[in-house]
């Protein structure tokens, strides 16, 4: 979503694509992704090289690009149709690559100016991902927030809770601090009930966003849980973060918890120690909350995980001795509720000498006054979710606070619709978004033939190495392999449409497409299929009504390239396909197109038209097939027949100039 404020103070919303109407159905990684980035944009533009347009994609609906690159649950790789091929697109590192080139260039990182025109000030209690996403977009909303956090700086659980060797904390605080240069102020230090009260923090504001997140630690009620070497999570990873002193730890160090929180707990202890960490858990090992990702990590580190067991009794007198544990049979009763049901006599020890508790999380809502907002008999926030809205008038809640543990893109998703409801209620006419629909499953027969790649991996220090400091992990993509990987992108639902106007039902593009997205009825042609359709462009050149066009790059696109590519410092043009990292002639001004199987002999000729006098159309070298099937032979055809047709108009054919591009580079490794 891209939210602007216009010259006569009115807020307008647009969306960077239309997301209704069966013709303008979206990616599935665009409809999976919690904020609905347009992942398959800012991919391309990765594939290109540009970095910098690629972050301002992300940033259109992303205020922590470098963050979410690094930490993000990324269910948008589960649903990319790419799996269905050979493997998703690494769609979170290409984020980060976007980021990172981005920043190496120099570019991308000025915030926007924002006028708060409203006049009406927000306090915002909390700067997770929550409270800072809905800073973020009240700010360009023209609703100046004021965030409230505890914490000596700010990030919520982002800076306390996820450690260095996944979130290098100057990372976290170049994204805080872009959101900063655009007027949110960050008060830090302030506890809320304490330093100021809720009652007043309403008074003054216009209104209250509650995002605190899940601050306090879960502990267990077995025996030998008040034992000093008995620690909690949240307090141990507040102080390995922040770079406090952290109790003393044993050698044999017990996890308890399979969650997200619980790995991270357990591979901190890691390094702490230099001792050796069991993580013990309920679940069996294919229903352990915690990502896979994160598990195959603790396990190369050297983490021992011993599943479908939990506690009984902590044991030992003075001093942890091991934890006890039984049996679970099962996690979950019938209904699907966390109901676990345990073997009372089947019992074992595990020997340690120091205990962490991750069993789970809850938000410190003492600062709230009697006068509200309500709570349940549990102790959490009464919760309107179509309007974010609390018990008490004005008063608006997001995050974890209310949603319970997830992922950070999940909080960022609810503080961003939170802005929206907030505004609405400051008079500001904006309206929830709609909600994306994706396009279908990929039909098998279009799968088998799309050529197969490889998902480039994420290069990472080696396990023996990375335990030893709490340096990064993951080194980041290089150039070559981000861009190859970019490249494996389908191009979901930015394939062919037509129009039903011009289309003259002569089937031509039943006939030439090799996906069989067009199909015919009694009429005629009867429509194109996204599902099938591979954005080729090979129908485009062959219709003779010129009926038909690409939605991910149009005639009128690539018009305007032509144009822009074309100075006269050069008098040449040069046609590529985005994928390549190499050029056939470095001075000519260069078209880039998602495969010059989309070039046809008009666009050729229009080059010509605008006063090339050399034309370069660069192809994939035979053995790499090309990025479409039949591309290399739908490109040779409208050379060949540019070539006759300008030597009807008098010009030298030689004047288009069919060249192989040299290595690409994405070979794989």
């Amino acid at each position: 979503m891209i939210l602007a404020m216009s010259n006569d103070q009115t807020i307008t919303r647009s969306f960077s694509r239309p997301v209704s109407g069966d013709e303008l159905k979206r990616p599935p990684c665009e409809a999976a992704c919690p904020i609905h980035t347009d992942a398959q944009r800012y991919i391309q533009l990765v594939a290109e090289g540009y970095y910098d347009r690629a972050l301002a994609v992300v940033r259109e609906t992303n205020p922590l690009p470098q963050v979410i690159g690094r930490i993000c649950a990324h269910p948008c790789e589960d649903a990319c149709r790419r799996g269905q091929v050979d493997e998703p697109i690494a769609i979170c590192n290409l984020k980060r690559v976007a980021s990172d080139g981005a920043k190496a260039a120099g570019l991308g990182y000025e915030p926007p100016e924002t006028d708060f025109t409203t006049g009406k000030k927000v306090a915002i209690i909390g700067s997770g991902p929550s409270g800072l996403g809905a800073a973020h977009d009240l700010a360009l909303l023209g609703v100046q927030p004021v965030i409230f956090d505890s914490q000596p700086e700010a990030g919520g659980f982002l800076r306390t809770g996820i450690l260095s060797y996944r979130l290098p904390k100057n990372i976290l605080d170049e994204d805080i601090d872009y959101i900063r240069g655009m007027g949110v102020e960050i008060r830090t230090g302030v506890k809320v009930g304490e330093d100021i009260s809720f009652d007043d923090l309403a008074g003054e504001y216009d209104a209250v966003l509650i995002a605190v997140g899940l601050s306090m630690s879960r502990s267990l009620p077995i025996t030998g849980a008040d034992l000093p070497q008995v620690l909690l999570a949240v307090p141990f990873l507040e102080a390995a973060n922040g770079g406090r002193e952290v109790p003393e730890l044993g050698k044999e160090i017990i996890v308890i918890g399979g969650g997200n929180v619980a790995i991270d707990v357990a591979r901190s202890a890691r390094r702490l120690s230099g001792g050796n960490v069991t993580m013990v858990c309920l679940e069996a090992d294919y229903e352990m909350p915690a990502h896979t990702w994160e598990i195959e990590d603790a396990v190369q580190e050297g983490i021992k995980i011993i599943c479908s067991q939990g506690p009984n009794a902590i044991t030992g007198e003075d001093r942890v001795e091991g934890l006890e544990v039984k049996k679970c049979e099962a996690v979950f009763d019938e209904q699907g509720r966390f109901a676990p049901k345990f073997c009372e006599t089947e019992l074992s020890l595990i020997p340690g000498d120091t205990v962490i508790i991750a069993i789970g999380q809850m938000s410190n809502l003492s600062f709230l006054p009697e006068a509200g907002p309500r709570v349940n008999e549990r102790g959490i926030l009464i919760f309107d979710w179509k309007q974010m809205t609390t018990t008490r008038r004005g008063v608006f809640a997001s995050g974890e606070v209310v949603t319970g543990p997830g992922a950070a893109v999940n909080a960022l998703a609810s503080g961003k619709r939170a802005a929206i409801a907030v505004a609405r209620y400051l008079g500001v006419d904006i309206d929830f978004p709609l909600e994306p629909v994706a396009i279908g499953e990929l039909p098998a027969t279009v799968g088998d033939l799309v050529k197969k790649a490889p998902r480039r991996r994420m290069p990472a220090r080696p396990a023996g190495e990375r335990t030893g400091d709490f340096d990064e992990v993951e080194l980041g993509l290089a150039e070559v392999d981000a861009r190859c990987e970019a490249s494996r992108c389908l191009l979901c639902a930015s394939g062919a449409r037509y129009s039903q106007l011009k289309c003259i039902s002569c089937l031509t593009c039943v006939r030439v497409c090799p996906y069989g997205a067009p199909w015919e009825d009694k009429d005629g042609l009867g429509g194109i299929s996204p599902e099938h359709c591979q954005a080729c462009g090979i129908c485009f050149t062959q219709c003779p009504a010129k009926a038909i066009d690409l939605k991910v790059i149009s005639e009128d696109d690539i018009e305007s390239a032509i144009k822009v590519a074309l100075t006269p410092e050069t008098g040449t043009v040069e046609f590529g396909c985005w994928y390549s990292q190499s050029r056939v002639e470095p001075a000519a001004g260069l078209v880039q197109l998602p495969c010059t199987a989309r070039l046809s002999p008009r666009l050729i000729l229009n080059a010509f038209e605008r006063g090339a006098e050399k034309v370069y159309v660069a192809v994939c070298s035979e053995d790499d097939n090309g990025h479409f099937i039949h591309g290399h032979r739908q490109t040779r055809a409208a050379v060949a027949e540019a070539q006759k047709l300008i030597e009807e108009a008098g010009l030298e054919p030689e004047a288009i100039e069919l060249r192989v591009e040299p290595e690409l580079k994405c070979k794989p490794k």
